[in-house]
This record gives C-alpha cells, sequence and structure tokens, in this order.
C-alpha cells in the first residue's frame, strides 16, 4: 500500500464522515420540526380560560402580606392551572444539607489508621 492509496483511503473514510454528520443533522432537524409543530397544535387546541382568584382574609388582619399572597396565587394559577397553593412563605433555615457536606469534606482530609 503506497501513500497515494493511504491517502485515497483517507479521504473517502472523511467524506464518509461527513456524509453521515450531515445526515445526522437533517435527520435531527426533521424531528425538531415534527416535535415542534405537534407542540403548537395542542397548545393552539387549549382555549384560555378567565382567571379568577377568591383569598379568605380575616376581617381585621387585612395587611400587604395577604395581599401579596393573593397576587401570588393568581400567578400560579394563571400559570398553571387550578392547583391548591398549601404553603407560601420563607424556607426554614435548616442547615442539614451544607452541615453534611462540611463534614463529607473534611473527613476526606482525615489520616486513615492503618
Amino acid at each position: 500500500m503506497g501513500v497515494g492509496d493511504a491517502l485515497s483511503q483517507g479521504s473517502m473514510a472523511y467524506l464518509l464522515t461527513i456524509v453521515v454528520a450531515m445526515c445526522s443533522a437533517v435527520v435531527i432537524r426533521g424531528i425538531v420540526y415534527v416535535l415542534e409543530h405537534i407542540s403548537h397544535k395542542k397548545i393552539a387546541a387549549a382555549p384560555a380560560t378567565p382567571v379568577q382568584v377568591a383569598v379568605q382574609t380575616q376581617p381585621d388582619a387585612e395587611d400587604e402580606n395577604q395581599k401579596l399572597v393573593a397576587a401570588i396565587a393568581a400567578a400560579v394559577f394563571a400559570t398553571i392551572g387550578a392547583h391548591r397553593l398549601v404553603y407560601i412563605g420563607e424556607t426554614g433555615g435548616t442547615t442539614t444539607w451544607a452541615a453534611a457536606g462540611r463534614t463529607m469534606h473534611q473527613t476526606s482530609h482525615g489520616l486513615t489508621k492503618r
């Protein structure tokens, strides 16, 4: 096998690789196009529903927080539909994950007893 044969075989392999890559790109683009049109048909088929949210408030505790909760509930309802909000507030200040991470990190530096 001479240098010319090796170059022609290498160039044919290179061209074959390009052809396979282009065919793969066309197939992927076709799949994306089909999925895009399927999702648009589903979205267009759903009719828009009016949003109405009722918030029960205590008569003596009407403040800004309850108005904020009502606005958040309306936004959630408008975005994802009718769902029951169980709790709106700050998350607890637990440090369990941070402490576990620190423990794992610090014990990885310890010397093993042999």
